[in-house]
């Protein structure tokens, strides 16, 4: 019998490994390892389990209806796959390639020589638009739409029955020393379906002009993200299915905003690829030119009022603070609190990284880690987005409907002071019930001139690398830069503002 290894990839349709697994009616064990070290990691959250455990109690269901449950075992991989190889008759272990964080890239090359070691042969399928072992970018687009146009894996219609399933339901929860507070207003790995169905046939028509203002994006865009990120779809079946609805659609509306999240969906697994191609982009500065910029100056008091959403800027905090309660946040609003806290608050990007990973339902580390150095300006390659605060707010909530939902100690102040309430007098602080200081902080940088400190701070630092960073920019180019064909020649600030995320 094969054994079938689930990971990040929680589904059965256009399942590669699962698909030559049960070929030819080959028996199949399905397994799932809830690893105690992996929830132990900074970069998980029990937010992640209460995600994960929903999906793995729909895929109980899929499984149990093909005539095999699924088997949830608990300990780290190489002793279950020790324990169930000797259980069973295993000829052959079957999962998909995964580009996780760097204790997932420990633990394969542990499982790896665990296998070898059983003279088990391990046979691994892309996952994603991403080739391991890349010698070189110059064509990987035209590689990975080739494998992203490929007819999609069916499903085995049966699974001869090995066992019954060691269920628990609910599942036990990962033990962890420390965690953020529950997430009541978080997605559910049950709600797969109904989201897929509302964007593509009817929410999809406002993703065009909605995926950038904070109170409309939370309808406007897709919200398929945490469900890409633990597999429950794969990126091929939504970005052909995505294609089919709007050759299909009758509303031009519709057909153009389908058209701008095809687009979006095509620099998923770009950015996947650069983990895959460099795994430590996870613990240090993509360009090797920045080390030292920005780690001795943090700030753990300005750290924490980022990370709390009381940093006096109302966007920023009201992007927090949002994101604290649901788990979720749009592109633009992730970009902005990264952006504001490496230069406004000159904060080296990993703590930030690590609280935001913990935050979001989605998290993606393919995609989370190259983001994050983008948007902190530590990749080389990528102009400096330093946005203001103050005309990020009142460009992208104009009227505070997304202010006033997250930040209620501002919602009686009107429009006009509120993108900038420390301007009130203290009589209209008073007179609306929020007081600076008080009711909400002050601003904890003047922003103008943080923005030109931090101008001044990098000129500095670049006049002082000279020809060597000029070397470093060139090999992480090469390395991680995309190639855009002729017909999709974009800006580099254009092509980063993609909706990566969702």
């Amino acid at each position: 019998m094969h054994l079938l290894w689930f990971k990040r990839d929680l589904r059965l349709e256009d399942h590669a490994a699962l698909f030559y697994a049960a070929k030819n009616g080959s028996a199949v064990l399905p397994v799932y390892i809830v690893e105690p070290d992996y929830w132990q990691q900074p970069d998980v959250s029990l937010r992640h389990w209460a995600f994960v455990s929903e999906a793995l109690t729909q895929l109980q269901q899929q499984l149990t209806a093909l005539g095999q449950p699924l088997l949830v075992c608990y300990g780290a991989a190489t002793r279950v796959l020790r324990e169930l190889c000797a259980r069973f008759p295993i000829s052959a272990v079957y999962s998909h390639q995964e580009t996780g964080n760097l204790w997932s890239y420990q633990r394969d090359l542990a499982v790896a020589r665990l296998l070898a070691e059983l003279a088990l042969p391990w046979q691994q399928y892309p996952q994603f638009a991403v080739i391991r072992a890349l010698s070189s970018r110059d064509h990987w687009f035209e590689q990975a739409d080739h494998w992203l146009s490929q007819p999609l894996y069916p499903c085995p219609a049966r699974l001869p029955f090995i066992c019954a399933a060691n269920w628990l339901a609910p599942l036990p929860v990962p033990q962890r020393s420390r965690d953020l507070p529950a997430c009541q207003q978080r997605q559910h790995g049950w709600q797969l379906q109904q989201t897929l169905d509302s964007f593509l046939h009817q929410r999809s028509q406002h993703y065009h002009g909605g995926i950038s203002f904070a109170a409309r994006a939370v309808n406007s865009c897709s919200r398929l993200s945490p469900f890409l990120a633990y597999g429950q779809l794969s990126i091929r079946q939504l970005q052909q299915l995505t294609e089919q609805q709007r050759k299909a659609s009758d509303s031009t509306q519709q057909k153009r905003g389908l058209q701008a999240f095809y687009s979006r969906l095509r620099w998923h697994c770009h950015f996947i690829q650069k983990l895959e191609d460099e795994p430590e982009v996870e613990m240090r500065n993509m360009h090797r030119g920045f080390d030292g910029l920005r780690e001795d100056a943090f700030d753990a008091t300005l750290y924490q009022a980022w990370a709390s959403g009381q940093t006096g800027y109302p966007l920023i905090d009201a992007a927090m603070r949002s994101l604290l309660h649901t788990g979720w946040l749009h592109f633009r609003g992730r970009a902005m609190l990264v952006a504001f806290a490496s230069y406004h608050l000159w904060l080296h990007w990993r703590p930030l990284a690590l609280h935001l990973t913990q935050c979001f339902v989605d998290y993606e580390p393919g995609i989370h880690y190259p983001q994050i150095q983008m948007q902190a300006g530590t990749t080389g390659i990528n102009p400096d987005r330093m946005y203001n605060p103050v005309k990020q707010s009142m460009q992208k909530d104009p009227k505070g409907e997304f202010i006033r939902q997250w930040l209620p100690e501002l919602r009686r102040v009107p429009d006009s002071w509120l993108h900038q309430p420390w301007l009130m007098s203290s009589s209209l602080q008073q007179q609306y019930g929020c007081v600076i200081g008080r009711d909400y902080p002050a601003p904890v940088v003047a922003a103008g001139q943080a923005v030109s400190a931090a101008r001044a701070k990098l000129s500095q630092w670049l006049a002082q690398q000279r020809g060597q960073f000029e070397l470093e920019k060139r090999q992480v180019f090469q390395r991680h830069a995309s190639r855009n064909r002729p017909a999709e020649r974009r800006s580099v600030k254009q092509s980063s503002q993609l909706g990566l995320f969702d």
